[in-house]
């Protein structure tokens, strides 16, 4: 699943899923991008971190690029994010502020992650400003940086999976600002959410429940093995549709439950109804799986290309991504920081 031209990439990012790798590299005309080269490639089960090298190796090689720098993405429970606010202050006295601070609002030990902030802007209570605070593991980053490094590149951004999706749609979608919606990208693993004013971030949850929990259940409930179970997501089994709906549903239920807890609670907090709803991530197009969700959430879904606000280089089009797009979106996000 790969495409590619010449060597004179300027932007990549790269996505490191539990399921797979995902490379993007953007061309920048003037203030335009254009998609260069793209690869997806499936990480093989038990695979260590350090195995990762060689992964990304092989996936740089297959599109002809080498770059010497990368933008990435952390994700998952050694993540963290907080909004909060902060009485007015300086970007300096903030960072000096947070050294006392961040404790209050991170559930590890302050030396085991490193932290970053943004400053949003004004918060509604006069005096007090809009902060995002992360936090991700040194044990989770370290690595990540390692293998990057063994590969002969240098990180040059380290972003979080859901800000990165957001930065890909409002690069996509300007004109949406003053529209509250929420942003879904179903993975392998868990299910990434976000929820704007039109403006900024201003919800983030990560939904331990993704492609891997479908899996699981076929392999359960249907005796499969892995292989049978992904020819099942992918609508390309023999078997009875109604025994695979009967094990995929409660997963599905579970997932619409936390979603809508999710909204039921920003909702209340904020006094503001989420307008739209958009997805994207490889578990969305799996057989009947976006099509059970957006009947049952509530509030309708839309599945969004992001390439359809994107040029293309050399001999790439929209068709040769429209069938993965949807799994392309963080890493798109990270290539469009620069």
């Amino acid at each position: 699943m790969t495409k590619k031209r010449d060597k004179n990439t300027k932007f990549v990012g790269i996505d490191i899923g539990s399921y797979s790798i995902k490379i993007v590299a953007l061309e920048k005309i003037s203030t335009k991008y254009t998609l260069s080269e793209y690869n997806i490639k499936k990480i093989p089960i038990n695979t260590e971190p350090e195995q990762l090298e060689g992964i990304i190796k092989e996936s740089l090689e297959e599109v002809g690029i080498s770059p010497n720098k990368v933008n990435l993405s952390v994700s998952g429970p050694d993540v963290i994010v907080r909004f909060i606010d902060f009485p007015k202050m300086t970007e300096e006295q903030l960072e000096d502020a947070l050294v006392y601070e961040a404790e209050k609002y991170i559930p590890f030990n302050l030396s085991e992650v490193i932290t970053d902030f943004i400053i949003l802007g004004d918060a509604q209570e006069s005096g007090q400003m809009k902060v995002i605070l992360a936090a991700a593991k040194k044990s989770m980053v370290l690595p990540m940086l390692e293998v990057i490094k063994q590969v002969g590149m240098e990180v040059e951004v380290v972003d979080v999976d859901s800000f990165a999706l957001f930065n890909a749609f409002f690069y996509a979608n300007p004109l949406v600002e003053n529209k509250c919606y929420a942003l879904l990208d179903f993975g392998h693993s868990r299910t990434n959410v976000l929820i704007s004013d039109g403006k900024a971030p201003c919800f983030i949850r990560q939904i331990q429940i993704g492609g891997k929990n479908i899996d699981e259940s076929l392999i359960r409930d249907l005796s499969l093995s892995l292989e049978e179970s992904e020819k099942c997501k992918l609508g390309l089994s023999e078997l009875d549709k109604d025994a695979i709906m009967k094990s995929t549903t409660p997963i599905l239920d579970s997932l619409l439950k936390e979603l809508q807890l999710s909204f039921t609670y920003f909702e209340n907090r904020t006094n503001k109804k989420i307008e739209e709803i958009y997805c994207c991530g490889g578990m969305i197009e799996q057989e009947r799986v976006f099509e059970y969700l957006n009947e049952n959430l509530g509030i309708q879904m839309k599945k969004w290309n992001l390439f359809n606000s994107i040029g293309f280089s050399g001999n790439l089009s929209q068709e040769d991504v429209h069938s993965v797009s949807s799994q392309l979106v963080v890493s798109l996000g990270l290539a469009l920081r620069g």
